[in-house]
């Protein structure tokens, strides 16, 4: 039997898991100081809700680091199979432990359509890249969406 679509009611908290795969990864040597890179980079994968809605995402990321350390502002766009999409806007830093970069941040609702239509919100979000920055990495997103209307 197929699940219904996760519906987000006014004033709610709800939670999700992205796993999504780097597809572009475009840097630049800023110059000031040994290792200090600014990069645009595309992601891509999915969304997992607790009650088994799976959303397609995919995001851009901009990133100011140095030696792979930083703040990050990021566009997650979900899209689910029922037509409806919710924007995002997340900001955060990212801190790097061995291969793996951790990362912290908050999070901004800026639209959508569908059952988001109207939406606003604001959140929470962690993840880890489990390898550095380049085309294949992944990351794993835990994200708290305190959703508005």
């Amino acid at each position: 039997m197929a699940k219904r679509p996760t519906t987000i009611r006014q004033n709610e908290t709800f939670t999700f898991r992205m796993v999504t795969h780097v597809t572009s990864a475009h840097s630049l040597d800023v110059g000031d100081v040994e290792g200090h890179t600014a990069s645009l980079t595309r992601f891509s994968g999915l969304a997992f809700l607790p009650d088994d809605t799976v959303a397609t995402v995919y995001f851009a990321s901009l990133a100011d680091y140095v030696n792979g350390a930083g703040t990050f502002t990021l566009f997650p766009i979900l899209a689910f199979d029922d037509g409806s999409v919710l924007w995002i806007r997340s900001t955060g830093t990212g801190t790097v432990e061995g291969a793996r970069t951790r990362f912290v941040g908050t999070l901004t609702v800026i639209g959508g359509e569908g059952r988001f239509r109207g939406a606003k919100g604001d959140g929470t979000l962690t993840g880890t890249r489990y390898t550095p920055l380049s085309v294949g990495a992944d990351l794993v997103s835990d994200y708290t969406v305190n959703l508005t209307r």
